[in-house]
């Protein structure tokens, strides 16, 4: 090769470095840093006051960010896909969603994966379209504040803005974020989620308690301790509550599954796929209680597009609540919808304060 094909082969290479050393330089010093508790904006107006002994309807529910529905696989668990072919599943599954919202009418829907500015979801504010008709008010904790996610590298997440986010028809004192232990490692930490809970509190008709509540989503992809640190943390903050005599709950996806879930009913398919940690069994401290539906799954496995048939799907229940021993538990329920919307299902709980 002529002296001068190896100098343009340098020059080639030395540019390539230098603008990946670039990129990877601006992604650092973009990382997103959150507080361990930070105050968050609430958006809209309650007058519905909360009591004591009456009915409370609440509805968790993981969106996957309205673009991993039943047509989708997801290149993190197995599959191929990014995102879906075109904005219309967005559009379309935020249309359900809210379609859903309304026969349900619930007093509080704490959801997860909510995009407010993502390349993943055509850049569609599902915040703002969630909180449009709802009568009380909106809050958003992010989650994700990602520059540029720069992988696949010929198919790219890209700039991700996302979080959770509650609806809630009861007046409300307050809506904070709360960190949990971060499980992901530099330097993929600096384009990564950093885990949390939404926590609300929420005013009680002549009480000077409060109702608590935590919308939360744990780590996937963690080790097993990082993801029982993450749950130990906001259980010491949920028992600190309750010890001041306040109500409390926690609803969310867990990414984890629960004690009492049957694994032959349940069982792990593929191992090398992902396998969620069992919370253990002696976990809650006496008297609070885990509130799941242990009949019907809550998510599937996205290393394909979904069969329609539970028999050749990995299914997990990994989404429920935690109640404090002075909540009076009713009723839990997966609501199955063939996984049209999202790859989770929403779990509706009802209760009362004692």
């Amino acid at each position: 090769m002529p002296k001068v094909w190896y100098k343009v082969v340098i020059v080639v290479v030395s540019v390539i470095l230098v603008v990946f050393l670039a990129l990877f330089g601006v992604l650092v010093l973009n990382e997103y840093f959150p507080e361990d508790r930070e105050e968050l904006t609430i958006d809209g107006e309650s007058a519905k006051t909360l009591e004591i002994g009456k009915d409370i309807n609440i509805v968790t529910y993981n969106l996957g960010y309205l673009s991993l529905d039943n047509t989708q696989d997801f290149f993190m668990d197995g599959g191929k896909n990014v995102r879906p072919k075109s904005a219309t599943n967005v559009t379309k599954n935020l249309a359900a969603v809210k379609n859903f919202m309304d026969t349900q009418n619930a007093d509080i829907y704490m959801f997860q994966e909510v995009d407010l500015n993502a390349k993943r979801s055509y850049w569609t504010n599902e915040y703002a379209g969630l909180k449009e008709d709802f009568k009380g008010t909106a809050t958003y904790a992010p989650m994700f504040k990602s520059l540029y996610i720069p992988y696949p590298i010929f198919n790219t997440v890209g700039h991700v803005e996302s979080g959770l986010v509650t609806l809630n028809e009861y007046e409300i004192n307050s809506a904070t974020r709360v960190a949990v232990p971060n499980s992901i490692k530099w330097p993929k930490r600096a384009v990564m989620y950093k885990n949390c809970a939404l926590e609300e509190r929420i005013k009680i008709k002549d009480s000077d308690k409060e109702f608590v509540i935590y919308n939360i989503h744990l780590d996937a992809y963690g080790t097993e301790n990082k993801k029982t640190e993450q749950l130990d943390v906001l259980m010491e903050d949920m028992k600190a509550e309750y010890e001041k005599g306040n109500y409390v709950i926690a609803g969310g996806d867990f990414n984890q599954t629960f004690p009492d879930v049957d694994m032959e009913k349940f069982p792990i398919i593929d191992s090398s796929h992902y396998v969620p940690a069992t919370i253990p069994k002696d976990y809650l401290p006496q008297g609070w209680r885990f509130a799941v539906d242990y009949t019907k799954p809550t998510s599937r496995l996205l290393n394909e597009e979904y069969s329609g048939n539970y028999d050749n799907t990995q299914l997990y229940i990994i989404d429920g609540y935690i109640l404090s021993p002075n909540i009076e538990f009713g009723s839990v329920e997966t609501i199955e919808n063939n996984f049209s919307y999202s790859d989770h299902h929403p779990v509706s709980l009802k209760i009362k304060l004692k």
